[in-house]
């Protein structure tokens, strides 16, 4: 799941252990069918539960699941993202063969799937685009045409040198303030640039530079593409490390926008930014990395101006290749999916569209036409009553910590109170009617789309923040919580099996969609949403005792993680996934206490052989099935802030001690910690 926070970006007391527990009852066997339950065709009998409990419940399923051609990885949100995107092209299809009126939202999606797969008429204006790009870069000439050529390149979509956006202050949260960041990189973070282990990529990447700055038509592309590898390497040596970049008091560095005109002279900060900002009175900013941005401005100051104009040539490059023609495309893919993600084969041109329309401003209208059509109200209901239950449980459990003083319990629990929710989507969809898109013009489209999406969040500026908006597009499959306005979100993509089914037991939506709520419930209580108010400011509500006690059991939960590593060399990073782990294991502790307040559970009785205590831990463990291809896995565990799979299972597993007693785990068994290892936080 996602946590936002710019973006997807999360011991329990003894007396709820007694009322809530599993004790162990006389079970028995009923109508394994009705409702549907776990999938005991993905068990692999052969593995014990106690060894290794992801391959135990998913196994068989593993086995004859492995990774389409067209795949970086496969599993459960893999499975309902396809099924979602059959519906998705239905839709596609049918508003590409009706008129529509210029600007409804069938016409506005229908015309840009019309304009993305006429690739003959791609091919045939790409040489056109390659000829403006190049006039564009000529009107580069020095350094005092960095700022103006930046901020072009910005509402194009294209983030050169750094990072530049309007968003939501973290301590004044009724505000959006202006933001500098680190950026501008072709490799995923700073660690591809230096790490002995990622020297292969580098040497891909650098190839396939060098082809791309021959097909636009560059004199001596070898020699162009080594002298922008070594400028981004220059760029990327005094950028902050992916698990640094969670610590926001790293990040939040405010300043007076005449003191950081001083340090961002290759932007001229303030009179660029106030131009593009419609000449709005800018005062202040929020610099992400003061050290690094410094740094930057030596290195541009620097370097010869021709490479820093090779530079931006790239970032054109790069940025336009996947929407020009065939070769641009294919050259594009073989990199970014192929050697970074160990994809085989391009997804068909309907699934490409869908993912590439999901993550643009046309969102607005995919999200829209899905809910009419495929959205249950009363999946909405249900899980909102989930949602309820597991609020519940949350203020059981806080009230009976332990190892937390009456004083910051009051404080969580007025933050817990305080989350707000956004359910299936939202109540006032996102005006589009400016977005003009053309079936004759896909590129055009492709640069309207950003230039819709940089208009509108710098007009943010000034303004107070619009806490309605949704953070990602209702057809998606995913959740998140944001720290700075205290709520969670779950789209409707997400209310569907195998995550939620209105049809479906107890034991695998609390398994499923539950695990979720408590999850993302949970990550205002990680290590970085627990330094948030209830307000959602970034304000300290702890004691230092408490902090202490909290942090004791965190790095215990580091402990178990760390000691993952699927690929020689390559393992879980303890520090970057913490929050999710956090999450996972408070997520399934809050559903497992929900739905044991279930009359289903209560009835103790049997389905396919398991109790309802088990049941609810094999639907956990089936959600995250997954396979990976081997560069997927790797990119992952440098990249991503969630632990792979089969970790976001036996990891908090190991840590349960309602898990423990529903299967029999006794200690020394590898599913289960010691007891003076185990950490129980929420």
């Amino acid at each position: 799941m996602k946590i936002i926070n710019k973006t997807l970006l999360f011991a329990a007391g003894a007396s709820i252990l007694a009322s809530c527990g599993t004790s162990k009852k006389d079970t028995k066997e009923i109508n394994p069918k009705s409702p549907y339950t776990i999938n005991v065709d993905y068990l692999d009998k052969s593995t014990a539960p106690s060894e290794d409990f992801f391959q135990y419940a998913n196994g068989t399923w593993i086995k004859n699941n492995p990774v389409p051609a067209s795949e970086s990885r496969w599993g459960s949100f893999n499975e309902l993202d396809q099924r979602n995107k059959e519906k998705l092209t239905v839709i596609l299809e049918e508003a590409c063969s009706v008129e529509s009126a210029i600007g409804s939202d069938l016409q506005i999606i229908g015309d840009y799937y019309e304009a993305m797969k006429d690739m003959d008429l791609r091919n045939e204006l790409s040489p056109k685009k390659i000829f403006l790009i190049k006039e564009e870069l000529k009107q580069i000439k020095d350094h005092s045409s960095l700022p103006d050529a930046v901020m072009k390149m910005k509402k194009k979509g294209i983030s050169a040198f750094s990072s530049l956006y309007v968003g939501q202050d973290l301590k004044s949260v009724d505000k959006n303030t202006l933001y500098l960041s680190q950026g501008g990189l072709g490799l995923p973070n700073r660690d591809y640039y230096f790490d002995d282990s990622k020297a292969e990529i580098r040497d891909q990447y650098l190839d396939y530079m060098a082809l791309a700055f021959e097909l636009f038509r560059f004199e001596n592309p070898s020699e162009v593409a080594q002298r922008v590898i070594k400028f981004e390497m220059k760029m990327a040596e005094s950028m902050m490390k992916p698990a640094e970049l969670r610590i926001p008091e790293n990040t939040y560095n405010p300043m007076v926008i005449d003191d950081a005109d001083e340090i961002v002279k290759f932007l001229n900060i303030k009179e660029t930014a106030a131009k593009y900002a419609k000449d709005k009175k800018i005062e202040n900013i929020i610099v992400g990395q003061p050290k690094h941005i410094i740094s930057l401005g030596e290195v541009i100051a620097s370097e010869n101006f021709e490479t820093v104009k090779e530079y931006l040539a790239w970032k054109y490059i790069n940025h336009y290749a996947p929407y020009m023609d065939e070769k641009l495309v294919r050259l594009n893919f073989d990199f970014y999916g192929t050697a970074l993600s160990g994809i085989k084969e391009m997804k068909p041109m309907n699934e490409r569209a869908i993912e590439e329309m999901t993550n643009k401003a046309v969102s607005t209208a995919l999200a829209k036409e899905f809910v009419a059509r495929h959205f249950s109200e009363q999946a909405k209901n249900k899980v909102n009553t989930m949602v309820d239950n597991l609020l519940a449980v949350y203020e059981t459990r806080i009230n009976n910590l332990e190892w937390m003083t009456d004083e910051t319990k009051t404080e969580a629990l007025k933050k817990l109170h305080a989350i707000g929710r956004k359910l299936g989507y939202p109540d006032t969809w996102k005006n589009i009617k400016g977005l003009k898109i053309n079936a004759q013009d896909y590129i055009g489209n492709v640069d309207a789309c950003h230039s819709f999406s940089f208009e509108e969040n710098m007009s943010k500026l000034g303004k107070a923040v619009d806490k309605d908006e949704w953070g990602m597009p209702a057809h998606l499959v995913n959740a998140y919580y944001h720290p700075l306005l205290n709520e969670i979100a779950f789209p409707a993509g997400i209310m569907q099996a195998p995550f939620f089914d209105v049809n479906a037991e107890d034991a695998v939506n609390y398994g499923g969609i539950g695990m979720v709520i408590g999850h993302e419930f949970t990550h205002g209580f990680d290590d970085m949403g627990s330094k948030f108010a209830a307000d959602g400011s970034f304000t300290n509500w702890w004691s230092e005792e408490d902090r202490t006690n909290f942090e004791e059991r965190t790095n215990r939960l580091g402990k178990t993680f760390s000691g993952f590593c699927p690929i020689d060399g390559h393992c879980v990073n303890p520090d970057l996934t913490m929050g999710e782990n956090i999450a996972d294991l408070g997520g399934i502790t809050m559903a497992y206490y929900a739905y044991t307040m279930t009359d289903e559970f209560k009835k103790g009785d049997k389905r396919s052989g398991f109790t309802p205590a088990q049941r609810f831990f094999l639907a956990y463990a089936q959600l995250w099935k997954i396979n990976y291809t081997d560069a997927e896995l790797k990119k992952r565990l440098a990249t991503d802030p969630h632990s792979p799979g089969k970790y976001r299972v036996n990891g908090p597993l190991m840590n349960s001690p309602e898990f423990f007693e529903a299967f029999g785990v006794e200690e020394g068994d590898a599913m289960r910690k010691s007891e003076e290892k185990i950490s129980k936080i929420w």
